[in-house]
């Protein structure tokens, strides 16, 4: 499969579960979907609240829809489902929510490798020049007087110039969010990404959801970890 397709769509399911209360048969189950769509080497992350009750949704009927992206590129599919190309949005809400958000974070990972392989080979074209007119400014023959004077360096000769450094915007915004999800995630009470699951305790759908993205968002965890951690899993492709 082409680099610039998705290669994969993998649903990973985390269940919170609350011990029966009084007039209560059974344990209430919540099931919190991670989804984690890739393209290659890139990856996103999206997550929601799949269901919530006595039986958990099974994420193999759930998750069906999410076929219909197969061949597709990140762009394509982010078209596909905003302009609800298979009429499916009214009866998969959620589905759609989820995978709007996880083709968000995956076009912005993307970007954010487009512009870091941009920053290197600028980088690397500005050494490079600045190294030819380094070489150029050693064979010229030094001025006696006048602004030129200012370049040379304690030895007479002319001092090299400094590589110009290229810092494109999408870096930079780059940098900011990642600083904000730091911060945000110090906030976050220290817990696991399947924390709350199978433990008997009580987990608002907030915190489970908040504690999941952030995981994801910061430390793009592999499908490996993931799939040791979820009480459940399922691979669309």
């Amino acid at each position: 499969m082409s680099e610039g397709r998705l290669s994969g769509i993998e649903l990973f399911a985390f269940d919170a579960v609350t011990e029966a209360r009084e007039h209560e048969p059974r344990r209430a189950v919540r099931r919190y979907g991670l989804l984690k769509l890739s393209c290659g080497t890139a990856a996103g992350f999206g997550v929601c609240l799949i269901s919530e009750g006595f039986a958990p949704v099974d994420p193999v009927r759930w998750s069906v829809c999410f076929g219909r992206l197969r061949g597709l590129t990140p762009e394509e599919a982010s078209a596909a489902v905003s302009a609800d190309r298979w009429g499916a949005r009214e009866r998969h809400p959620a589905q759609y929510a989820l995978l709007r958000g996880a083709l968000a974070d995956l076009l912005a990972a993307l970007e954010a490798r487009r512009a870091g392989a941009r920053l290197l080979l600028g980088l690397g074209a500005a050494g490079l020049l600045g190294g030819i007119v380094a070489r150029a400014s050693g064979r010229r023959p030094a001025a006696r007087s006048g602004p030129a004077s200012a370049g040379r360096d304690a030895s007479g000769g002319c001092a090299p110039h400094r590589p110009v450094r290229c810092a494109p915007e999408a870096v930079l915004r780059a940098a900011r969010g990642a600083a904000a999800m730091v911060a945000e995630r110090k906030k976050a009470p220290a817990s696991s990404v399947g924390a709350g699951s199978g433990s008997g305790g009580s987990s608002r759908p907030d915190d489970m959801l908040r504690q999941l993205g952030i995981a994801a968002a910061i430390e793009c965890p592999s499908s490996d970890a993931l799939m040791d951690l979820a009480d459940s899993y399922y691979a669309i492709f």
